[in-house]
């Protein structure tokens, strides 16, 4: 994505009055986080000024620009479903709209093996609405890639696994898919918020 799309994000995070703004909750500054889908930081920088945190992202433009806008948080290109980094190494794993681009499960089993026991995992997600208006606003090929999407979403809320199309993945969510999908990963606490945002949080055992 664009520069100017990630300053814009970072100009969200930094606007508590913005629609759209929504910051993990605090933590104690000796905690160790993870942003999976960091963009260029934005999230970290609002959030977690304090430390030292780290962000995985798979997009190189953003991560240099990140590192251009900060020099607290250590950025990694990656994959949520290869988290490169050995076990039990974070206290928190936050993921902003990020997963429903992955595939869930194995994103979920590499954030479990990450967290330390009683690690919290904080997740916003994005619901069948979020892909609609997408789907409204394109040519024939977004409503090609909308039926893959309702697809995709609907045997991950049955089954809780996924299939890629053109080497993506994307879906939407629902509370009872992914509690089930969380529940199976060995995740307890689960919280489901459904109102400005779709949040989750989660614990380790």
């Amino acid at each position: 994505m664009s520069e100017r799309y990630h300053r814009g994000e970072l100009a969200v995070a930094l606007d508590p009055n913005h629609p759209a703004h929504i910051l993990p909750p605090p933590v104690s500054r000796s905690q160790r986080v993870l942003d999976i889908g960091c963009g260029a930081g934005q999230t970290l920088i609002a959030a977690y000024p304090d430390r030292v945190s780290f962000g995985l992202d798979m997009d190189l433009d953003a991560l240099k620009l990140g590192r251009c806008l900060t020099d607290r948080v250590r950025f990694v290109c990656g994959t949520a479903e290869a988290l490169p980094w050995p076990d039990g190494q974070f206290d928190m794993v936050i993921a902003r709209v990020s997963l429903p681009y992955t595939d869930i499960g194995r994103s979920l089993a590499e954030i479990y093996r990450v967290l330390k026991k009683s690690g919290t995992l904080w997740m916003t997600l994005h619901p069948f609405s979020a892909v609609w208006r997408q789907a409204k606003s394109g040519n024939y090929k977004s409503w090609i890639f909308f039926a893959y999407i309702l697809l995709n979403s609907a045997v991950f809320d049955l089954t809780q696994r996924q299939f890629p199309f053109l080497g993506r993945y994307e879906s939407f969510q629902t509370r009872s898919g992914i509690a089930r999908a969380l529940r199976k990963k060995g995740f307890e606490s689960i919280s489901i918020g459904r109102g400005k945002h779709f949040l989750v949080t989660a614990r380790s055992r």
